[in-house]
């Protein structure tokens, strides 16, 4: 394993996520180690991730599996995206693995059941990873979290019933969906056998089955629909739910403060300077 970081910069980029009201005060997060490293995945290609975690080993740390987004050609749609975020849980005592995803990222749906083959496939791999994250040495098993946006949200939500606690961030209710809206342009027929290939494996049916879960909602997204809300909420009523009107699909500060005081109380951290909503 190769360590990215060094500690000074650690510190800095700490003090930029946490702000200067909790310096001023002189709560300060612990430091925190970047770790680049590589999880198995059996008959595939290693899954390349960041492993973040406090510098000084201690038991009884909360864990958190953060999956990215799809956008094309944004910077941030791959394990960057939430990096300065598990910084941020890191300095509260969380060990977080962030991986990098591959489908659709790496190669295009084609409209056949060979697409829930890859859907698959990639579930294996971030099945490992979060296995990778509960084997890192003092995490407690009871005290996860699987935080996800766009296609990781999707992605995430087939493992809410393994975490404690899952952040579901504008994905779409079922694969099929954005696979056809955005890439396929199937006839009506075709669409509906289609749907079929997917089930079992949709994320609205899968949230039902998941613990605790928070629902982030952006007011201004171009990809997620009333509709899509909706069947959420039906799905899982006992979620928590935050719309945030201005935001588009990327959200925004808010958002990002809001996830990080749930995930702070769902793991039985020491929350700072985050608030809810």
């Amino acid at each position: 394993m190769k360590r990215f970081v060094l500690a000074t910069m650690v510190g800095a980029l700490l003090l930029g996520v946490a702000g200067t009201a909790a310096a001023d005060r002189g709560d300060r997060p612990e430091p925190v180690v970047v770790t680049d490293i590589q999880i198995a995945v059996r008959g595939q290609a290693p899954v390349t991730a960041y492993l973040v975690r406090p510098a000084k080993k201690r038991q009884k740390l909360a864990g958190a599996l953060y999956l990215h987004w799809f956008g094309p050609p944004n910077p941030t749609q791959n394990r960057t995206e939430f990096l300065a975020e598990a910084i941020t849980l890191a300095g509260r005592g969380t060990v977080a693995i962030l991986p990098d995803l591959t489908f659709p990222w790496a190669g295009d749906p084609v409209g056949d059941r060979t697409d829930r083959a890859k859907v698959t496939k990639q579930l294996a791999a971030v099945e490992a990873a979060y296995q990778a994250l509960l084997d890192q040495e003092g995490v407690d098993k009871r005290r996860t979290a699987v935080i996800g946006h766009d296609y990781g949200a999707m992605y995430g939500s087939l493992l809410g019933k393994r975490a404690q606690a899952l952040v579901f961030m504008a994905g779409d209710a079922t694969w099929a969906n954005w696979f056809d809206k955005y890439w396929l342009g199937l006839p009506a027929d075709q669409a509906v056998a289609y749907r079929k290939v997917f089930a079992g494996l949709d994320p609205v049916d899968n949230i039902a089955r998941s613990n605790d879960v928070y629902l982030q909602w952006a007011g201004r997204d171009v990809y997620i629909t009333p509709e899509v809300r909706a069947a959420f909420g039906a799905a899982k009523p006992k979620a928590t739910v935050s719309l945030y009107p201005t935001a588009d699909h990327f959200f925004d500060q808010q958002a990002k403060e809001d996830r990080i005081s749930w995930v702070s109380s769902e793991l039985g951290l020491q929350a700072r300077e985050t608030s809810s909503r």
